[in-house]
């Protein structure tokens, strides 16, 4: 785009506008490239032309993304104004062309507009500001529940495994003791069980410490999705729940008890969904073409409320959901991305919504893009 047609040159008068045209230093960014780091001193405000420029804050635990600048936008006004230097790291997202006014050159410049154009670009440095500020404040609460979301994953942990530990060995010495078929198969649900609260468990601990760690194995499809049946299809039929699963037979290498874990949260918001309308119904279907294993859990419910639509993912984010945490399906993000896949959703109100997963088939399949 010309840089005239920028914002932040928007309000400038044609002779001002003019001047600072002259004195432009235009510049090309790489994705990932960086236009300043926080303490560097502020040698100008940056008009973006083309693409896209995060602002980040990076502390000792952790990055945080402040805000996103497109086309049209700009950003280092703020030090500029003030003198005091960066206070934030700015690097491209993707290819981006951006174009630099010269911190002398526009405070030249200034002195020759307006005072209503000072004015102006003062209201904006403080609705910037206080954009900020409501962001940290939101960082800040969301560590503090990652903080307790890990102490009380740790406390679980803890107090769940000699409990657990003494359940799996009576149902084995029972197994032992009585060799019939349908006591050793009850036997054999009681250990996969007690092994899915221990995984469940440690999931939590692992996501409160932002890691995701998957152990891939080969399966298959059919294994994959009768194992799903065998551990929820009890719970579902409880709740009246219709849920039809359908499968395509295929070879897979995935971590079944992750997937197992990202079916179960889908399935069960479905079915929350369906708020027990009679004709609710929710599918699950599995197959995979062109090296790619696809996932697709899909309901006739009212659809994701606007609130929420776009936050989906994030930590912490429910809507009418009693007792829900609201980290449902940040943890099936979590997994889906360490398997090098994606998830995408298609909702509409008083239709339904569909979730579709999409991972490589085994770990010699290129990442799902």
């Amino acid at each position: 785009m010309d840089a005239r047609a920028n914002r932040f040159l928007t309000d400038f008068s044609e002779a001002g506008r003019e001047r600072l045209m002259g004195r432009l230093i235009y510049q090309e960014l790489a994705d990932g490239e960086y236009l300043f780091h926080e303490g560097d001193a502020a040698e100008g405000v940056c008009l973006v032309l083309k693409g896209e420029i995060e602002i980040v804050k990076i502390t000792a635990s952790r990055e945080q993304k402040l805000a996103s600048v497109g086309e049209n936008g700009f950003l280092g006004e703020i030090a500029v104004l003030d003198g005091q230097g960066r206070s934030t790291d700015a690097r491209a997202r993707g290819a981006a062309a951006i174009a630099w006014i010269p911190t002398t050159d526009l405070l030249e410049v200034l002195i020759t507009e307006p005072v209503t154009l000072t004015l102006q670009l003062f209201q904006s440095v403080l609705a910037a500001m206080r954009r900020t500020n409501d962001l940290y404040v939101e960082e800040v609460v969301r560590e503090n529940k990652m903080s307790l979301v890990g102490e009380m994953a740790n406390s679980l942990m803890h107090d769940l495994r000699n409990p657990l530990s003494a359940i799996t060995l009576a149902s084995q010495l029972i197994a032992m003791i009585h060799e019939d078929e349908e006591t050793v198969d009850c036997c054999a649900k009681i250990n996969l069980q007690c092994d899915r609260v221990v995984h469940m468990a440690g999931e939590l601990l692992e996501f409160s410490r932002g890691e995701t760690k998957i152990k891939l194995a080969r399966t298959d499809t059919d294994l994959l999705m009768g194992q799903f049946i065998l551990f929820n299809e009890e719970s579902y039929t409880k709740k009246g729940a219709k849920v039809d699963v359908q499968c395509e037979p295929a070879e897979i290498e995935v971590d079944s008890m992750r997937l197992q874990r990202v079916l179960q949260n889908l399935v069960s918001n479905a079915i929350d969904a369906l708020n027990g309308r009679p004709d609710g119904q929710v599918e699950v279907q599995a197959w995979v073409s062109d090296a790619v294993l696809h996932l697709v859990v899909r309901d006739n419910g009212g659809g994701i409320p606007d609130a929420i639509r776009d936050r989906l993912f994030e930590p912490f984010v429910t809507h009418g959901k009693v007792g829900g945490t609201g980290l449902g399906l940040a943890i099936v993000r979590n997994v889906v991305t360490a398997h090098r896949g994606t998830i995408s959703l298609q909702t509409e109100t008083g239709v339904g919504t569909e979730f579709l997963i999409r991972l490589p088939q085994d770990s010699s399949s290129p990442a799902v893009e």
